[in-house]
């Protein structure tokens, strides 16, 4: 996998439910992105902190989900 420079470690990223897989909760989350990773077909990798901003879990990340290019654009677009 490439990480993908344009999304810098700690931005906040709103995504709906529809755009998180697997999303075993079937909910919207608020992630703080850790690392962004091209996948294919429109989607990336995103480990990430859904614990809060300064990632107050115990590991590098408690987040881990494919998400639509398309949201984490609409992110960093300010659409969100």
């Amino acid at each position: 996998m490439i990480v993908e420079a344009d999304v810098p470690r700690g931005t906040r990223l709103i995504l709906l439910a529809h755009e998180i897989e697997p999303n075993p909760t079937n909910r919207d989350e608020v992630v703080w992105a850790v690392a962004v990773h091209r996948s294919t077909g429109g989607w990336a990798t995103l480990h990430g902190h859904v614990c809060g901003p300064d990632g107050d879990c115990a590991g590098g990340w408690c987040f881990e989900a494919q998400v639509t290019v398309a949201a984490i654009r609409a992110n960093l677009d300010g659409a969100r």
